[in-house]
C-alpha cells in the first residue's frame, strides 16, 4: 500500500492531520495512543476533576506550552489581522517566508510552512516513508511521527536512549539499512528522526556526534532534525542548531515551530528548512494554504519581536532552576533539562501521582513506557508551580522506589 496522502489520512481516521485540522480531529474518535501522540497526553486527562488546592481553573502542565503566551506586539497583530478574516491570504505567506529565509540565510524555496510542526512531520512521512522504507527514531521521543508511520504500515525501529538520555547514535546507525540497487521494492531506511533537545527527556545530543552520525549514513537516507525546543537549550560546545550552523548536507531537514518560545501553540504554525529538492518533496500533495492569515501575521510579528524571545529564554531558565530547587528540596531526581519541561522520578508509582494531581485540577504529561518510573511536568508560571508543589506535598509519604 503506497503512503499516499489520501491513504494516510484515511488510516488515521481523520479528515486532516495535526493542527491543520484540529477541529476535524476532535470530531473523529481516535484511539488513545493516537490521541496521546497528537495532543501530548492521554484522552483520559482531558477532563480534570473539580476542586484542588486553590486552582479554580485547571493548571495545564502537560503539553509543553509557553504559559506566558505571545508578546503584546503579536497579540496586537492577531487582533488587527482577525478583522480581515473574510479575505483569503494574499501577501502574508510570502512575507513570512521571506523573513524566515533572511533569518536562516537560505533561499526562499528552501522554506516550507506548515500548520504546526505536526504538519511538517506529516509531510515528511508522506515524502520519505512507505512500506519497505522504514523510520529510525529514538525511544522515547516525540511519538507522533512514529505513530503516524505505524498506522500507515511502515516499519519503525525504536532505539532506546543511552545512559545519558541522549540519542544512541551508534545503535541507530546499526538499524539503518541501505536501499538495494537490485531490489524492486526499494526497501531500506527512508527517514531518520532526531529530536534535539529531545521530548520527553529534555536532553540534548551533542552536535559533533550528530554530525559524525550523518556522515556515516548511506546516501538517500533523509534526516529530520526536530528543533522545537531549540531556544531553550544553552548554546555551547554540545549544542548548536543545524540552522544556525548548517552542515551543507542536502539530506538534512530541520523542523521548527512557533508553538514554544513564541507562545503560539494555538495558532498552529511551524516550518521546515530543507534543500530546494527536499522542500519540493515535502510540499508535494499538500495544499499550501493550511496556515491561516492570522497565524502567518502572528508568526511574522513574533520574528520581529527579538526582545520578547530574549526575555522568554531568561524567564524559562529561571523557572526551570526554581523547579529543580523545589525538587531537590524534596529529594526528587530529575533528568537535566534543556527545555521548558522536566522529566522527574517521583519516587512512587507515576500513575498514583498523575491521578493525585488530577484530583487537584493539575494535569501533567503522560507516562512513557520506555521511562516508566518518570513523569513529565511542563513548566508553568510561578503561581501555577506553587499550586503544583502544594498539591504534591499533600500526597502521603511513601518509601522510595528503586531507581
Amino acid at each position: 500500500m503506497l503512503l499516499s496522502r489520501r491513504n494516510l489520512l484515511r488510516n488515521l481516521g481523520a479528515g486532516a492531520m495535526f493542527g491543520a485540522a484540529a477541529p476535524a480531529l476532535r470530531a473523529f474518535p481516535l484511539p488513545p495512543s493516537m490521541e496521546e501522540a497528537l495532543w501530548g497526553n492521554s484522552a483520559s486527562a482531558a477532563q480534570p476533576a473539580s476542586g484542588g488546592v486553590g486552582a479554580a481553573e485547571p493548571v495545564l502542565l502537560y503539553r509543553n506550552e509557553n504559559p506566558y503566551g505571545p508578546s503584546e506586539k503579536v497579540v496586537a497583530a492577531m487582533r488587527e489581522s482577525a478583522a480581515g478574516g473574510n479575505r483569503y491570504p494574499r501577501t502574508e505567506y510570502d512575507t513570512l517566508v521571506d523573513k524566515l529565509a533572511a533569518r536562516h540565510k537560505v533561499k526562499r524555496e528552501q522554506i516550507v510552512l506548515g500548520c504546526g510542526s505536526g504538519e511538517i512531520l506529516c509531510m515528511a512521512a508522506m515524502a520519505f516513508l512507505k512500506p519497505g522504507k522504514k523510520l529510525v527514531e529514538a525511544a522515547p521521543t516525540f511519538p507522533a511521527l512514529g505513530k503516524l508511520a505505524q498506522t500507515a504500515g511502515v516499519e519503525v525501529a525504536d532505539v532506546p536512549l543511552n545512559k545519558r538520555y541522549e540519542h544512541d547514535l551508534p545503535a541507530m546507525l546499526s538499524k539503518v539499512e541501505r536501499s538495494s540497487a537490485t531490489s524492486t521494492s526499494s526497501s531500506g531506511t527512508g527517514l531518520v528522526y532526531i529530536v534535539n533537545p529531545n521530548n520527553p527527556t529534555g536532553t540534548i545530543t551533542p552536535r559533533k556526534d550528530i554530525e559524525a552520525f550523518i556522515s556515516k549514513l548511506p546516501g538517500g537516507v533523509t534526516v529530520l532534525i526536530d528543533e522545537a525546543y531549540h531556544h531553550f537549550a544553552t548554546p555551547g560546545a554540545d549544542y548548536e542548531s543545524f540552522l544556525d550552523r548548517p552542515i551543507g548536507d542536502p539530506r538534512v531537514i530541520v523542523a521548527r515551530t512557533f508553538s514554544k518560545i513564541y507562545g503560539l501553540a494555538g495558532m498552529r504554525i511551524g516550518y521546515a528548512v530543507a534543500s530546494p529538492e527536499h522542500a519540493k518533496r515535502l510540499a508535494a500533495g499538500f495544499p499550501g494554504w493550511s496556515v491561516s492569515v492570522v497565524s502567518a501575521r502572528a508568526a511574522s510579528a513574533a520574528l520581529d519581536d527579538v526582545e520578547y524571545v530574549r526575555i522568554g529564554v531568561k524567564r524559562n531558565t529561571d523557572d526551570r532552576q526554581e523547579f529543580m530547587n523545589q525538587a531537590n528540596a524534596r529529594m526528587l531526581r530529575c533528568i537535566d533539562s534543556q527545555t521548558n519541561f522536566v522529566m522527574m522520578n517521583p519516587q512512587r508509582p507515576p500513575d498514583e501521582v498523575i491521578v493525585h494531581l488530577k484530583q487537584h485540577n493539575i494535569l501533567i504529561g503522560p507516562k512513557y513506557p520506555a521511562l516508566d518510573k518518570y513523569i513529565r511536568i511542563s513548566l508553568g508560571k510561578p503561581e501555577e508551580m506553587k499550586i503544583f508543589w502544594q498539591a504534591w506535598d499533600l500526597m502521603p509519604s511513601t518509601g522510595k522506589m528503586a531507581m
